[in-house]
């Protein structure tokens, strides 16, 4: 956000913006525009602890589109107070500082352009970039965003790659071949390392490991709802999925090198 003290906050704060509301027009509009948000110490491996934070959303471009003009910045913000006063009311304290950061759309209240905005409202695994071993979970209904000590990955058969990626394997080969280490145990896990990732591609040969994996996450991700944590079966589910693959294939697989990059392509 270029200023996460104006555009992150908290339940409470959340729950006051829309409980001053002037009318449930207005709160209908303001709660469209605040999401849940992730930091990446509140993701674990295969759940996520969600500290109950939300961030404001209003990408560049947003101010145009919705009042249909092109205007200087002073008239642009009384006619975006029309719509959303109690919103503006928490935002423009921080006027100044908004004004002066380097990331931000159009306007000050505005957040800076991003081609990928709606991939976050997809179903996707969420990793945090910083790590002890892999810790990937899975948002099934699209429903967060997260900041920038995170990612997120979409695309199709994701519980299948969600398994792969939280695998003994997985962890093998990348901090042979692709992490930055921090410490003894401490893995950095940055986008741009994760794409390259030899991920073995879905054939018509290997369809039934495939679904027994993606029943096997299945089984984990359950737990963590009943639990709220991969306590329980999802222990006991983890192992069996380093099984499931035969030894041969996962040497196949790393010979090959094949990247997460690719093998989405195929998939999709």
């Amino acid at each position: 956000t270029g200023l996460n003290e104006a555009f992150i906050i908290s339940d409470e704060k959340r729950n006051e913006i829309l409980a001053n509301c002037r009318d449930e027009a207005e709160r209908q509009r303001t709660e469209a525009l605040i999401k849940p948000i992730l930091r990446g110490r509140d993701i674990k491996r295969y759940y996520y602890e969600w500290a109950g934070l939300w961030v404001i959303v209003i990408p560049a471009g947003w101010t145009k589109k919705v009042t249909q003009l092109s205007l200087i910045e002073e008239e642009a913000e009384k006619e975006v107070i029309k719509l959303f006063p109690n919103l503006m009311n928490h935002l423009l304290p921080y006027k100044v500082k908004a004004q002066k950061r380097d990331d931000q759309g159009d306007y000050w209240w505005e957040l800076r352009k991003c081609a990928y905005y709606p991939e976050f409202e997809k179903e996707k695994v969420v990793w945090q970039e910083l790590a002890q071993g892999a810790q990937f979970s899975y948002d099934a209904k699209g429903e967060f965003f997260v900041t920038n000590t995170a990612y997120i990955l979409t695309g199709k058969s994701l519980k299948y790659v969600l398994g792969y990626l939280n695998s003994k394997l997985n962890v093998f080969a990348y901090e042979k071949w692709y992490c930055t280490k921090l410490g003894q145990s401490g893995v950095r896990w940055l986008n741009q390392h994760v794409q390259e990732i030899p991920l073995p591609p879905i054939t018509s040969e290997n369809q039934g490991i495939v679904r027994r994996i993606e029943a096997l996450v299945d089984k984990i991700l359950e737990a963590r709802e009943r639990f709220g944590t991969e306590r329980s079966l999802s222990s006991e589910q983890s192992e069996r999925i380093e099984t499931t693959m035969p030894q041969h294939t996962k040497t196949t697989f790393l010979k090959k090198q094949l990247s997460i990059k690719h093998v989405i392509k195929k998939i999709q």
